[in-house]
């Protein structure tokens, strides 16, 4: 099955998120990271070595956009818990022109189902 893609209205407030995203390295680095499978925050600032408190910011800011979403989590031998992070949007396609700024994403059809979702 081909992904589909889909075009975001002009007031879309996921559109904003989306393009504000893109234009943060880290927020954009963590998106990416996101896609093909869920991740802690703590892989993500292993991985990306990214400051804890800025990806904790990063990853809190994505969810609320609704571009990040909670797919699980995680309990620790030492009874810490985490919660595990993927992206929905698989690829995001942006066009600028003279009349307006055209936003089309493929949703992340593959990603984990989640209780908390």
């Amino acid at each position: 099955m081909a992904d589909e893609i889909r075009t975001l209205p002009s007031d879309s407030p996921l559109k904003t998120a989306l393009l504000d995203a893109l234009a943060d390295d880290y927020s954009r680095n963590i998106m990416n990271y996101t896609i093909e499978q869920p991740r802690s925050v703590i892989d993500i600032v292993k991985e990306l070595d990214i400051p804890m408190t800025t990806a904790y910011r990063r990853v809190n800011d994505l969810t609320d956009k609704k571009i990040l979403k909670v797919t699980g989590s995680v309990v620790t031998d030492d009874g810490k818990k985490y919660f595990l992070y993927q992206c929905k949007v698989k690829a995001t396609y942006v066009v600028f022109g003279l009349e307006e700024l055209n936003v089309q994403i493929v949703d992340n059809i593959g990603f984990t189902n989640s209780a908390y979702w």
